[in-house]
């Protein structure tokens, strides 16, 4: 395999990410505290990253009265294990149940990072998070539904409080698949010159 055809083939792979509609940051864990295994995604347009800040703010009033969309938020998807219906909000409905409460102070930090703080309930769930620094801290989450499989929540009377961890842009790898990437071009240049001689 030559230089072009690696080159060609990371392109390739590389391409669904290019060709996102925006730019996607997710919730990465850092530690093992309640709420277990959430997931979080915040899609934002490119302009919106570019100036380096995104403050919004809406509630129910404000959906009564028609105002339910955050320009440069193009989507919000929040679940957690177990949950029958996930935390949908897009750009052009607001949240999937028709209203809900929304409050996003969040800077776009060097490297990919979010930092800031979020509120989102859609009236059924609700999570709470704030950074310090670029390390978010889930100050409060719970559903109507209760939240065993996340080992908390009013169903086990147990807070939903405390898992930690970074909202990264989802486009940029980790360092340890980098270092996977290089090795393997490393070693596929390594088999051509050995092949060569």
């Amino acid at each position: 395999m030559n230089v072009k055809s690696c080159i060609a083939a990371l392109s390739l792979c590389l391409l669904p990410l290019c060709s996102q509609a925006g730019i996607i940051y997710e919730w990465r864990a850092l530690n093992n505290e309640t709420p277990l295994g959430i997931t979080l995604a915040l899609e934002f347009d490119q302009g919106t990253v570019d100036s380096g800040s995104f403050s919004f703010a809406i509630n129910e009033d404000d959906y009564f009265a028609g105002n339910g969309a955050a320009g440069g938020l193009l989507a919000l998807r929040y679940t957690f294990p177990g949950a029958s219906e996930a935390m949908n909000y897009s750009a052009q409905g607001g949240f999937g149940s028709g209203f809900g409460t929304l409050e996003i102070d969040l800077a776009f930090e060097q490297g990919g990072f979010l930092s800031g703080y979020i509120h989102a309930n859609d009236s059924h769930h609700h999570f709470v998070m704030s950074s310090h620094e670029r390390i978010f801290t889930v100050l409060d989450a719970n559903s109507d539904e209760g939240m065993p499989s996340a080992e908390c929540g009013w169903t086990l009377g147990i807070d939903c409080s405390g898992a930690s961890g970074h909202l990264r842009r989802a486009d940029i790898p980790e360092p340890g698949s980098l270092a996977l990437l290089g090795a393997g071009l490393l070693a596929a240049a390594g088999m051509r010159r050995k092949a060569g001689k």
